[in-house]
């Protein structure tokens, strides 16, 4: 079934697809959601203990619209995460039709099912980072019932190839990076927002970047901009 499912993915216009064991969440600690909450993601077999695979997909965003909104009545949200949204409904029910239940799920740290499934290694901006697309990358998360072959995992604790790069540090207006880890108080998005973040000057300058139209009001992605490992992508 891998074979088709990397046919089935490759039509629907996905970028990468990575299979991850499971059982290899359990060998890594816990990840808070965000950093500072008390919140934790949890594990596969916590959401859907008869899950086997844990399909991760991937999508290359295009730099010119990766801060792109969709904009409806009854909709506000990141355009590439509705692509993938509908994308995963139709693979969902792609694994109905061969006899197999699928679950999908954002209830599981998608960057760790990334970098376990195979797909690349955390980067200094902590997103993840893959050879070819480098970190301008969106990702969905299945669980199946489906037994396949699992891609070989990458260590979430090995860093991507960024060397002595600091250039995400230097760009990122709320110096929120710092040697592979985000202090998401600091991080533009939700300071934009007014939650998360309790400095008002913090809070001020976001939205000073807004007015300015460098960042739209769900994503500041001027850390991957400035990320070199994006060129060759």
């Amino acid at each position: 079934m891998k074979d088709e499912l990397l046919e089935q993915a490759e039509k629907m216009g996905f970028s990468l697809v990575g299979v991850a064991d499971p059982e290899l969440f359990e060998r890594y600690p816990r990840i808070r959601k965000p950093a500072e909450s008390e919140e934790y993601w949890s594990r596969p077999h916590e959401i859907w203990p008869a899950g086997r695979s844990v399909v991760v997909l991937g999508l290359h965003c295009r730099e010119e619209v990766l801060d792109a909104l969709v904009r409806m009545d009854n909709l506000f949200g990141s355009f590439y995460w509705e692509i993938i949204r509908h994308r995963e409904y139709r693979l969902r029910d792609w694994f109905g039709e061969q006899g197999c239940e699928a679950q999908i799920t954002d209830d599981v740290a998608v960057k760790r099912a990334a970098v376990l499934a195979g797909l690349g290694h955390v980067g200094r901006n902590s997103l993840v980072a893959h050879p070819e697309y480098g970190s301008n990358l969106r990702f969905g998360l299945l669980l199946t019932d489906a037994e396949m072959a699992f891609d070989e995992p990458n260590d979430p604790f090995e860093s991507a190839p960024c060397g002595d790069c600091r250039r995400c540090e230097e760009v990122c207006p709320g110096e929120a990076i710092s040697d592979y880890r985000v202090e998401f108080s600091r991080c533009i998005i939700p300071a934009a927002e007014g939650w998360l973040s309790d400095d008002e000057e913090m809070i001020r300058e976001a939205r000073r970047i807004q007015q300015r139209g460098e960042v739209l009001e769900v994503e500041c992605n001027l850390c991957q901009k400035a990320c070199p490992l994006n060129e060759a992508g």
